[in-house]
This record gives structure tokens, sequence and C-alpha cells, in this order.
């Protein structure tokens, strides 16, 4: 009989065992990943328009602060709050003339190395230099990029530059550089890659390289005293019509990080259908 009791005790230890551990070790693997732009050193600017606190204004939104640095975009015009997916975004009108820009400021930039990565929505275009984002460098003489439209009725999606060639003339195959894949609309996941190191620029949308313009990136794009976009080009006279989600720019040239936040932005704002099969963070988020 003391035996059996033995046993039994014996075998009601283990289950309670199995049913105290067992759980806590299979629930760390399952665990999902928490990352964050912010857990990247490089993120110098990172506007949200999902991040109500960042904004200044309801419904009409006078201005965005980024929640890394102290990088502000004052609006022109009356763009207003609007929703994506549940999540706030900012809508642009285009015969109003509604825009965002920051002063001169320094960005902190100072290797040419830089990603720009972002979420927008295109509505509408009426001039091929209608742009997404634009840099105006006030620093003396141009040496600057946009990511326009290219053309006057649609988005085929072109870098306008200046001044990045070698000794500051523009770069060698041509100032304006047309991407392929267009026409886009509706909403979008844009990356662009700026690498200095090997004299190099890229151009994603919706996860897939639409351009690359190689060893002619030979003059640093200029961030110690420039005037950064949105929705417009440089001059400030050709605004996109359409709706702003989130941007971010990063002092870095490393690809992986830009397929990365692509991912990111994609699992938050909805957008995975835009991301091709092949894609890193096609199906679970970063």
């Amino acid at each position: 009989m003391f035996r059996l009791i033995l046993i039994l005790f014996i075998n009601l230890h283990h289950s309670i065992l199995a049913q105290t551990y067992l759980p806590s070790f299979i629930g760390t693997h399952k665990k999902k990943s928490d990352w964050s732009p912010s857990d990247e050193t490089t993120l110098k600017v990172w506007w949200d328009a999902s991040d109500v606190s960042t904004l200044s204004g309801d419904p009409i939104v006078t201005q965005i602060t980024s929640k890394k640095g102290t990088f502000t975009l004052t609006s022109t015009g009356t763009p207003t709050r609007t929703t994506i997916n549940s999540l706030t975004a900012i809508d642009f009108i285009r015969s109003s003339n509604e825009r965002m820009n920051t002063s001169g400021l320094n960005f902190g930039i100072t290797n040419g190395n830089m990603i720009i990565v972002g979420a927008v929505a295109i509505d509408g275009v009426s001039h091929f230099k209608d742009a997404i984002w634009s840099i105006r460098d006030d620093n003396g003489s141009n040496n600057d990029i946009h990511l326009r439209s290219g053309n006057d009725s649609q988005f085929d999606g072109a870098f306008e530059t200046e001044g990045l060639g070698s000794s500051e003339n523009n770069l060698s195959g041509g100032a304006t550089r047309n991407f392929s894949g267009g026409p886009y609309s509706g909403n979008n996941i844009h990356a662009t890659i700026l690498d200095a190191d090997n004299n190099d620029i890229y151009g994603y949308i919706n996860g897939t390289e639409r351009i690359e313009i190689s060893n002619e990136y030979l003059t640093n794009v200029e961030m110690s005293n420039s005037v950064f976009y949105i929705h417009s080009n440089r001059s400030a006279n050709r605004q996109l019509d359409g709706k702003f989600m989130e941007l971010m720019i990063f002092n870095s040239n490393d690809t992986n990080l830009a397929i990365k936040v692509e991912g990111y932005l994609a699992h938050k704002w909805g957008l995975t259908g835009l991301l091709p099969n092949g894609h890193l963070y096609k199906n679970s988020a970063p």
C-alpha cells in the first residue's frame, strides 16, 4: 500500500511540474517581436501622423513634431486629419496648395549616407514636379534630392537631383532619373537609400527596387542647413494631392534596415498586400 501511495505521489508531482513549467517554455518561442524604429541608433527623424500626441490642431493640422529629435513640420494651407485603416493620417489637397515643411535645420547627417522611408496615399497629380518629399539645401550650392511624380498626369516616380555628382556637378547620367513599374496610386510604401560609401542611390516602391543609380553619387546631400518638405517640391509651388501617414530618416546606408522599416510600416498600416511575396516581412512584422 505504501509503495502504491509513493508511486501516485511521484506521478502527481511530475504532472504539477509539467503544468507549471511547460507552458512558460512554449510561450518563450512564440513571443512576437517588438522591434521599433526607435531601437535604431541611426534614426534621426520620425514623423508619425498616427501618433496624435505629435499633431497640433484638429481637424486642421498646423504642425507635426518628430518623435526623434526636435524637427517640426509646419503647414501651409489647411491639411486636415483623416484616417487610413483606422489610423490617423493627414489629408493634403493639391488645389489648395497644402504642404508641410521644416525651417532650415541641421539634421546631423554629414557623411551622405541616408535612408528615407515612408507611407503615403497618392490621390492625384497635375505636374511632373509634384513630390512626396523634397530636400532644399540652403547652405550655398544646391546639393539635394526629391522624390517626385515624373509625369504631368500620373505618379510614375522619379528622383530629381542637383549637384550630387563629381565636384558638385549633376549626376553623370542626368539630374532626373525615372523609376520603373509605375504608375503608382493609392497607398504606397516608398524607400530611398543614399549610399555615399559606395556612390550609389536606390529607390524602392512597395518593397521592390525601381531604380538603381550606380557609381554616380559623388557629392553628399547637404543636411546641415536644409528644409525638408512633404507633399511638395523644394520650390513649394507643386503640391501632391494625397495623404501622409509616416516618414523616417536614418543616417545609414543599410539596405536591411530599409527592408525592416518597409515591413514595419506595412504591418502597422495594413499594407502588407503591397509587398512582394519574397519580401522578408511579408507575412510577419519585424
